[in-house]
């Protein structure tokens, strides 16, 4: 998760100077969504077989999952360079805050 969440961000800095990176950053990003959300799934269903994870990791989990969706929503009804600028920060703050759940436990 961490390998892809740092590859797309780089991706998405790409993406300032290439605009033809932006469409298939878009698809990127909607993957990650989704690989971010099955990995909560294994972690609700790991909490529900008797391991629990530092409350600090539920917090960063939870950041993960928010940020790709926020980023999106933000960006969708502005100008081509403000979506750009929406992407790169969730692709990057998807990227930072997964090493730190990583980093916690």
């Amino acid at each position: 998760m961490l390998i892809l969440a740092a590859a797309g961000a780089l991706l998405a800095l790409l993406s300032m100077w290439r605009a033809g990176i932006l469409p298939p950053l878009r698809v990127y990003l909607r993957l990650m969504l989704v690989t971010v959300a099955l990995q909560v799934v294994v972690g609700l269903v790991l909490v529900i077989t008797g391991n629990r994870p530092p409350l600090l990791h539920w917090v960063y989990g939870a950041a993960t999952l928010a940020a790709l969706p926020v980023a999106t929503l933000g960006g969708r009804k502005r100008g081509e360079r403000e979506e750009q600028l929406w992407l790169v920060g969730g692709a990057v703050a998807t990227a930072l805050l997964a090493f730190r759940a990583v980093t916690t436990g």
